[in-house]
């Protein structure tokens, strides 16, 4: 059976009000026969709207194709497409042009091209293996620009959002089912992504964004084996997740540039891994977790960066690493058993703060494996473990190399492994806030070495059957410890 075809023109549109329905017949189908109905639309003038609504048979495997393309300003679709295997392909040239469209059904494709400024374009799919290709083409500025707005319900969709020249919003609404696949990149200056909802497991979340002053945001994550992809590249840039619910999740984040920013909210799950690199100065990077065996690396190479890691919970592992000067790296409210903290400052008057304390003193911070390695010039550490909790058999190895470093740590507890290593001159082992340092705690064993000139060791060690090793080389070092 041959194609239907139907041939708008512009002088059509107009006599007909600027507006016209185009319907692709189904009533010439025969029963058991695939049939492709094909309409071509062309509209070549200012405010031309194109209404068209097609049904293809459900199980054929085939459906329609229509192809629009409109040339001008104001011009609008509006399609309603029920089947399967239909293929869509719209083109707007001009400014101030819409495009929106329904689709229910299953292996649609869908294709949005906008070349202009101001355009819009919004998507509702329902339905499995469709794909949603939509490219956003104009300039936009402080929030005068292009946006796409995807709304998709089901399973191994893609959709893919491609916008230049800055200004634009890239939305997607909703996004329930499994094993779909979202793209959004956006190159220019003053872009914002929006991921309002995603519901549901192995889905694969990818925004790349290029320039300044740009903005994603995740308001809801909840569901299995979902990956989370976000690159920034410019400065004043953020990220912000609202709020994070699952396991075996993997969340990547990467910015390159000054003053950018990651912040979360809340993190609920097990076996999840999140990556955060940002490259460059005064960039903020904090995670609130709750869950077991997660893995967690911070890495910030720049000055005046910080990480804040609160954390509660199992097995669960945190690397920070700063590579700058006057940073700060948080690992507080640390409760929980068997996890692994690594943090790594290379620098000068970096500031590392790992506590554990929490209002709920029934919570245990028990078996972790405490790595700290500060290099450079009057770095400060502060480790606070067991004020409120009860904490035992924990390793704790810090290392300090440069000068006019300082070490302020609380430890109470039993069966600890402490081992303190400090290189240079001036380095000063203390308690918090000038007081003297204080362990406590029964069969723990305090070891320190420091090498180099004036340095000081000065607290209190309360154990039973505990011991405490000193070691001082060079000249005038000081050493005050008091046993009981």
């Amino acid at each position: 059976m041959k194609l239907n075809k139907s041939m708008i023109t512009c002088a059509v549109l107009m006599a007909l009000g600027l507006n016209q329905t185009a319907f692709a017949g189904e009533e010439s189908k025969q029963e058991n026969e695939a049939v492709i109905i094909q309409s071509d639309i062309i509209a070549n003038a200012l405010g031309n709207v194109v209404v068209l609504s097609q049904d293809s048979t459900s199980g054929t495997g085939k459906g329609n194709e229509t192809i629009v393309f409109q040339d001008g300003d104001v011009n609008g679709t509006d399609f309603t497409v029920v089947g399967e295997g239909n293929v869509i392909e719209i083109e707007q040239t001009g400014a101030e042009n819409i495009a929106i469209g329904t689709y229910t059904g299953n292996n649609n494709l869908l294709s949005v091209l906008q070349d202009g400024e101001i355009n819009e374009t919004s998507n509702n799919v329902t339905g499995n293996e469709n794909t949603v290709d939509v490219s956003q083409l104009g300039a936009g500025y402080l929030g005068i620009g292009s946006r796409a707005i995807n709304e998709v319900v089901g399973d191994g969709n893609e959709i893919t959002v491609d916008q230049g020249d800055g200004g634009h919003w890239a939305i997607n609404s909703e996004l329930t089912g499994s094993n779909n696949s979202i793209d959004f990149i956006q190159d220019g200056t003053w872009n914002e992504t929006y991921f309002n909802s995603i519901t549901g497991d192995g889905n694969e979340v990818e925004s790349i964004q290029d320039g300044y002053w740009n903005v994603a945001r995740i308001t809801a994550i909840a569901g299995n084996d979902n990956e989370l992809d976000i690159e920034q590249e410019g400065d004043r840039n953020i990220v912000t997740i609202a709020a994070l619910e699952g396991d075996d999740n993997e969340i990547s984040i990467d910015q390159e540039g000054d003053r950018n920013n990651v912040e979360s909210n809340l993190y609920i799950g097990d076996d999840n891994a999140v990556d955060v690199a940002q490259n460059g100065a005064n960039n903020l990077a904090t995670f609130d977790v709750i869950g077991d065996d997660n893995d967690f690396n911070f890495s910030q190479s720049g000055d005046g960066n910080i990480s804040y890691m609160g954390t509660l919970g199992l097995n669960n592992e945190y690397s920070s690493l700063q590579v700058g000067d006057l940073n700060e790296s948080h690992i507080v409210n640390f409760n929980g058993n068997d996890n692994d903290i690594n943090v790594t400052q290379s620098g000068s008057e970096n500031v590392l703060v790992l506590e554990a304390s929490a209002d709920d003193n029934s919570l245990t911070t028990s078996d972790n494996d405490i790595d700290v390695v500060q290099a450079g010039f009057a770095n400060d550490a502060v480790v606070t473990l067991s004020t409120i909790l009860d904490s035992n058999a924990n390793t704790i190895d810090i290392a300090q190399t440069g000068e006019l470093n300082s070490l302020d740590i609380l430890v109470e507890g039993s069966n600890h492994q402490i081992d303190i290593a400090q290189v240079g001159d001036e380095n000063f082992i203390t308690g918090e806030d000038g007081s003297a340092m204080l362990i406590g705690g029964a069969n723990i064993a305090f070891n320190i070495s420091q090498v180099g000139n004036g340095n000081l060791v000065e607290g209190s060690f309360i154990s039973d059957s505990g011991s405490v090793s000193i070691t001082q080389m060079g000249d005038w070092n000081t050493a005050v410890v008091v046993q009981q």
